[in-house]
């Protein structure tokens, strides 16, 4: 894909990111600062690197890029994120013969745009805007998009941001507790 001013992009969700980050820190920021206090320094030093580095990867793949342009749609994460940990795709517009619905584990429905070869992208569903990229999808391959909706479980979300809520407080206090 070209890089221009017609490129569109989206990015996941505040409502996916923030949750995710601080259930991550919740429960195991407290970690390293606890084994410290129990006189382990190596161990301490050890989940404290561990803590840091799970940091470094979760934000690298909730950094993911969704960006459209006139010739197709594509996934991206940064340069710095190993292909080993999160590849993204490229399809062109002209490729997508239709949208394939599956359901989840969950009880959600997951969407695919799949290529006359049958080749199958997932469509993100965690960005912010998701209508904008339905809107976006339909323009340009005229397939419908009505029935999509976004975030397959929104509602799991906001029950990891209310958990984040009521575990902070506790780790804090375990640490006041601690030190």
């Amino acid at each position: 894909m070209q890089s221009s001013s017609s490129v569109q992009t989206w990015r996941i969700s505040s409502l996916v990111r923030y949750p995710l980050y601080g259930l991550y820190l919740a429960l195991l920021l407290p970690l390293p600062f606890l084994a410290w206090r129990q006189g382990q320094p190596l161990v301490a030093g050890g989940l404290g690197l561990g803590v840091g580095a799970g940091w470094v990867i979760l934000h690298g793949l909730l950094s993911q890029r969704v960006q459209a342009d006139h010739q197709g749609l594509q996934v991206t994460y940064p340069a710095w994120v190993p292909a080993w940990l999160a590849t993204g795709w490229q399809v062109n517009w002209t490729d997508i013969q239709r949208i394939q619905t599956r359901p989840t584990g969950q009880g959600g429905r997951v969407h695919y745009l799949v290529t006359h070869s049958g080749q199958a992208y997932l469509i993100p569903m965690r960005i912010a805007g998701f209508g904008r990229l339905l809107d976006t999808i339909t323009q340009y391959t005229g397939l419908p998009t009505t029935g999509i909706k976004p975030l397959a479980q929104p509602w799991m979300y906001a029950a990891i941001g209310l958990c984040v809520l009521i575990l902070l407080p506790f780790d804090a206090w375990l640490l006041l507790q601690a030190f």
